[in-house]
């Protein structure tokens, strides 16, 4: 087949190729059947790299970890994140080659893409996939402006230089925490027509709700409103237009600092 790296074992940067998938792998007959449909599919060592971190013996390699480390020692136009139980049965090397181009054409400034996604409109959601739910599932015209993907196949260009959250932790939401991280650092994110399988439908136990409840609390503290003392004057950022056009008003600043209410109000 082709040789795969050790994500844990690399200290120098990899041969420059078109695509770096990385995996975290729990099962070697699972990686194996998924790496063998890459290579049918033409993701082959020409022009591809893989990479995985092993997790066979437990959850010891964290993604949001794991996945920074290897982004330090990666040379390649793209980084494909993707789970070890997805098949490229459908799409090949060539069609996402040519779909990803297209993306960059509609929108340069794009840094992430993936096969499902959500945005901040709560009624909507933007899939192409098989699973076992869903056969060949396409929700909408792709591709599609998002703020959320799944992270079955996760693709970023490298060039970009996003990363995930260095204060984070835990095997989700480290799709929506790339998005995000992405959008801070102005670019977007697009879920896009590539169409593979995907042999589980996901699963919410324990550890979705605790790493749910650790995302929304970096975000909440991240995102909160705070006044800025600079060394050349003093400002307001808040997520609230409201907040932010009020007290950014000199007058309602000047009298917020001398009564000090604004510590009330900011982040701590």
């Amino acid at each position: 087949m082709f040789q795969c790296i050790d994500g844990a074992k690399i200290n120098d940067k990899l041969v420059k190729n078109e695509f770096v998938f990385v995996t975290l792998v729990t099962s070697k007959k699972e990686y194996d059947e998924h790496l063998k449909s890459l290579l049918d599919s033409g993701f082959k060592s020409e022009n591809c790299s893989f990479v995985f971190f092993n997790n066979q013996d437990g959850n010891i390699h964290d993604p949001f970890k794991s996945f920074n480390h290897i982004l330090n020692h990666i040379h390649a136009n793209y980084v494909i994140f993707v789970h070890q139980d997805t098949r490229f049965i459908f799409d090949n090397f060539e069609q996402l080659q040519n779909k990803l181009d297209e993306l960059s054409k509609l929108d340069p400034n794009w840094a992430v893409a993936g096969n499902a996604g959500g945005s901040y409109d709560l009624q909507k959601k933007f899939i192409r996939i098989t699973d076992p739910t869903n056969k060949n599932l396409k929700t909408s015209a792709l591709p599609h402006k998002v703020n959320t993907l799944d992270e079955n196949f996760l693709i970023l260009k490298k060039e970009s230089l996003v990363a995930f959250s260095n204060d984070l932790n835990g095997f989700h939401f480290y799709g929506t925490d790339l998005c995000q991280q992405a959008e801070l650092r102005g670019y977007n994110c697009y879920a896009i027509d590539f169409h593979l399988e995907h042999l589980s439908s996901g699963n919410k136990d324990y550890r979705y709700y605790q790493a749910r409840n650790r995302f929304i609390e970096k975000y909440q503290y991240k995102l909160a409103t705070r006044f800025l003392r600079m060394t050349t004057g003093r400002i307001c950022l808040s997520g609230s237009s409201l907040f932010s056009k009020l007290f950014n008003n000199k007058h309602i600043l000047f009298l917020l600092r001398k009564s000090s209410i604004y510590k009330f109000i900011s982040k701590s």
